[in-house]
């Protein structure tokens, strides 16, 4: 059975139809943090996405097509004797990449928003969870966390910081705890502390920006 996948005909039915589409979610997925869709989700959504990745490659071709020949003189039968190993890698690999790049910028910087508001169309965030999306390309900044016995903890979130969450498990590392006074005052903890923290047992988190000097 899987040498009859990697025949000829069937490989390239498989590639357009559905690696193509593969590639360009995994792509996409890069800018778009939060838990990942079961797998018979993907396996729909790469057939639909690999169906507009002809699209797009048709369009791309007839036109490239069009301006090769009527713009720049080219013979039609120099262009016929490309080898068609060339079309399906532009089809297969490169434009699904490019595309999982747009797609992925729109989705992070939400530039079709505005469009589809005008529309009276809902609009649905792309990342599921509002933990993902506080946490995502965040700055370093100084963290207060509230627990639900009421307990708190102060700390430094930076580069060597995680905030990781999965369909099972969430949890927050926080390289650096702070101790505060009375007065306000944050103070390293002495010795230097670090912490790994359960978020299913947090209230509430507030983020506060590094104070810049004036």
């Amino acid at each position: 059975m899987l040498s009859d996948l990697f025949s000829p005909s069937n490989f390239d039915f498989f590639a357009r139809f559905f690696l193509a589409g593969f590639i360009l979610f995994s792509v996409r997925s890069r800018y778009v943090l939060g838990e990942r869709p079961k797998p018979t989700e993907i396996v729909f959504e790469a057939i639909v996405l690999s169906l507009i990745n002809q699209l797009v490659f048709l369009l791309l071709a007839s036109l490239a097509g069009w301006i090769l020949i009527s713009g720049f003189g080219l013979q039609a039968d120099r262009l016929a004797s490309v080898p068609d190993r060339v079309f399906l890698f532009l089809e297969v690999l490169i434009l699904p990449a490019i595309l999982g790049v747009v797609f992925g910028t729109n989705l992070k910087r939400g530039w079709n928003i505005a469009f589809l508001r005008r529309l009276s169309m809902p609009v649905v965030h792309p990342t599921r969870r509002a933990y993902d999306y506080a946490f995502n390309d965040r700055d370093p900044c100084f963290l207060i966390l509230y627990f639900k016995d009421g307990g708190s903890v102060y700390g430094y979130f930076g580069l060597q910081s995680l905030a990781a969450s999965d369909t099972g498990r969430s949890d927050l590392y926080l390289e650096t705890l702070y101790d505060v006074a009375e007065d306000g005052q944050w103070t390293e903890s002495n010795p230097t502390r670090s912490a790994l923290i359960s978020i299913d047992d947090i209230r509430s988190i507030e983020f506060v920006p590094i104070p810049t000097e004036a």
